[in-house]
């Protein structure tokens, strides 16, 4: 899929999270020179540089992501361990923030955080406050810190990078 704005610069690390899991995670440079990042779990370059982009066109908005997908439709969401009876979605594999958004386009609708990391969740209720559905929970395969989360309101995909160390040791290279 293509990009949502004109991309000049891509930089991908990989990083060791706090938990010993290996993570990618991806800065982009954005042709107005927006600086936007995004991050996977399953080692799929190409998705940490997808959400890095809408990260970017959302801070160069000034908008979050729920907002440039259409809109808040709901400020915090349900952290459950099962589905119930909502179609399970895997927005982390599916490889990017538009096919995610419509696979999670049915009723009632589960985004997956596989690893029921912080990052995840943030990135699925960015996406699950813009969904039209009636009922979306985010469900985790274990045990997550929290029962709830509220939809980040600032500008990008609102995940909070400081949450991992080695996130501010990373040394970017190329423009900015």
């Amino acid at each position: 899929m293509a990009a949502p704005v004109r991309i000049t610069h891509t930089h991908v690390h990989s990083m060791r999270l706090a938990s010993g899991a290996e993570v990618l995670v991806a800065r982009v440079l954005a042709a107005d020179g927006t600086a936007g990042f995004g991050f996977t779990m399953n080692l799929d370059a190409g998705a940490a540089r997808d959400m890095a982009a809408w990260d970017a066109l959302a801070r160069a908005r000034g908008v979050s992501l729920a907002e440039l997908l259409g809109g808040r439709r709901r400020e915090a969401l349900r952290i459950a361990a099962d589905t119930g009876t909502a179609r399970l979605v895997d927005p982390f594999a599916l490889g990017s923030v538009e096919a995610a958004r419509a696979a999670a386009a049915s009723e009632s609708v589960a985004l997956l955080a596989p690893n029921a990391h912080p990052w995840e969740i943030a990135l699925c209720a960015a996406l699950a406050a813009a969904l039209p559905a009636s009922d979306v929970t985010i469900v985790v395969r274990s045990h997550a810190a929290q029962s709830s989360v509220t939809v980040p309101p600032g500008p990008g995909i609102g995940v909070d990078w400081s949450l991992e160390p080695g996130f501010a040791k990373l040394r970017w290279v190329g423009p900015g």
